[in-house]
């Protein structure tokens, strides 16, 4: 919308990675596996972010390989 100014994450400006601190939250959930359930990813000017797993109805929604 115009005049509306949107939160701004973080920022990779070389596209490589170099500039981003990646930290794992808490390991487990609801498979037997070592994924993290959440992921914070700060940039050099301390803009951060938080992705975790998407959940349907409390359950974590597994992609389907066929949508590639």
């Amino acid at each position: 919308m115009p005049g509306s100014a949107l939160p701004v994450g973080p920022q990779d400006s070389r596209g490589d990675g170099t500039g981003l601190r990646f930290e794992t939250g808490e390991h487990g959930g609801d498979y037997p596996d070592d994924m993290p359930q959440a992921i914070t990813v700060t940039d050099a000017q301390g803009r951060w972010a938080v992705y975790v797993p998407l959940r349907v109805n409390g359950k974590i929604v597994v992609p389907d390989d066929r949508v590639h």
